[in-house]
């Protein structure tokens, strides 16, 4: 079973959505079972708005225990804000950690002390999240940044879009929106094949 825990030092970096899109990602590649460990539950909350069950299976952490065997892929939505040793605790057992980031100077402090807070050798990636569409260049800028601190980062990036508002106040994922509301799941599938590549070892 591979473990991928997605966390943040910052709020409002889109770390619960994207836990939710990467779980429908995965749920294509097998069997999913996603952890709400956030006080506010807003896993659970987005689960119960929908019409349908989602794809994977929603627990909180309390619950999580007797529903983890038989899984192929376990994804973490950790506590918002995760003291130092609670961080390095969950990218020690995950197999890969996701540090949202949104392209501002505000959340760039955060990730810098985010990445010296991990377990020495965990294997992590920066996800650039909510980024302004083109002609806008703060994702590059920040990839830039991030490059020259020596922090890994994925190659695909989040666009900011209201469609991904809609998708989770509706319980679903943008997986299942229809029309131009289903353009930012091409964003979670790159990320998706990114993560595979990570936890299989093949990532250039």
């Amino acid at each position: 079973m591979k473990i991928i825990a997605v966390t943040g030092y910052k709020g409002g970096v889109g770390k619960t959505i994207t836990s939710i899109h990467i779980a429908r990602y995965l749920a294509d590649k097998g069997k999913v079972l996603l952890i709400d460990s956030d006080p506010n539950r807003s896993v659970e909350k987005w689960a119960a708005r929908g019409e349908k069950q989602p794809l994977f299976k929603v627990k909180n952490e309390k619950s999580a225990p007797a529903h983890i065997a038989g899984n192929d892929f376990l994804v973490l939505d950790t506590p918002a804000r995760p003291d130092s040793n609670e961080l390095k605790e969950i990218s020690q057992e995950a197999h890969l950690t996701i540090l949202p980031c949104v392209p501002d100077a505000i959340s760039l402090d955060p990730m810098l002390q985010m990445f010296h807070d991990l377990f020495p050798g965990a294997v992590y990636r920066v996800l650039i999240t909510i980024a302004p569409p083109y002609p806008s260049k703060s994702a590059d800028e920040l990839r830039s940044v991030l490059a020259e601190n020596q922090i890994e980062v994925f190659k695909g990036f989040i666009r900011r879009s209201a469609s991904v508002v809609k998708a989770i106040d509706m319980g679903v994922t943008t997986a299942e929106m229809k029309g131009r509301d289903h353009y930012p799941w091409q964003d979670y599938k790159t990320i998706g094949k990114e993560i595979m590549e990570v936890i299989n070892g093949t990532a250039q």
